[in-house]
């Protein structure tokens, strides 16, 4: 069974399509990387999946099952909707490019808000697995810590440890370094790696592209709003995938 799929997704803001019938696949503990030029819709698809964007048609599958949402003459989802979809939303975890951390709060709290408030968990067994994915993600020391007393790249982890913390079914991570100075890329890589190496199901985009081949299950080449090839990086790397990814590969000067 799919972990996630989407079928023909649509998604426009007025006249500009942005996603033009995009189907997806995503088995059980497989990596996927989307890549593409920029505005080619990479982030938006992530976006749409875990509806913090709303498609303009199609549908998404979690786990087999359709997920129900409506929208309101804005185009937002109804209140009913963001009830019945609180329960996927914490089923698919999202790592933004910018954090998102609450600057209010501690990192403890930042990571058992979550499993506390949506969840209904115990505060004590939600501070006891906190600790123990600060543990993971080599933090330990900071969880009494307020976000802007970490680095970009510790701020980066503590997301994924709140990612985790909901034990969700997949997570999608949205240009998780490209907003980390440089040698802080390697730390926030490494942790994904050894979440691939445990087998989460991931979705990445990413500009990584050493990352991305040595990580992948699969890679996903978007462009205008399309997915336009798609295969292993073995396959893709090598210079069989269209002229276009090719074309886009040698852009890099890898």
């Amino acid at each position: 069974m799919n972990v996630i799929e989407l079928k023909q997704i649509n998604k426009s803001y007025g006249n500009h399509h942005v996603l033009k019938d995009v189907d997806l696949k995503v088995s059980k503990g497989e990596v996927i990387s989307i890549i593409g030029p920029s505005g080619a819709g990479k982030s938006t698809l992530l976006r749409c999946i875990n509806l913090l964007e709303v498609p303009t048609s199609g549908e998404i599958l979690l786990e087999g099952k359709r997920v129900p949402y409506s929208v309101n003459r804005g185009g937002q989802l109804t209140l009913l909707s963001k009830y019945r979809t609180s329960h996927f939303r914490s089923k698919v975890g999202m790592v933004f490019q910018h954090f998102h951390l609450w600057n209010h709060k501690t990192v403890l709290e930042n990571i058992i808000a979550g499993p506390v408030t949506v969840k209904k968990k115990n505060r004590a067994e939600a501070v006891e697995k906190a600790r123990y994915l600060l543990e993971i993600v080599g933090l330990s020391e900071k969880a009494h810590s307020m976000p802007i007393e970490l680095s970009g790249g510790q701020q980066q982890r503590v997301a994924i440890a709140r990612a985790l913390a909901m034990e969700p079914s997949a997570i999608l991570f949205d240009e998780p370094t490209s907003a980390l100075d440089p040698e802080m890329v390697n730390e926030v890589l490494q942790i994904m790696t050894n979440l691939a190496k445990e087998g989460m199901t991931m979705i990445i985009v990413t500009h990584e592209m050493r990352f991305a081949r040595q990580v992948s299950d699969r890679i996903v080449f978007m462009e205008n709003g399309e997915i336009t090839a798609q295969g292993t990086p073995d396959v893709l790397f090598e210079g069989n995938g269209s002229e276009r990814f090719n074309q886009f590969l040698s852009s890099l000067q890898l």
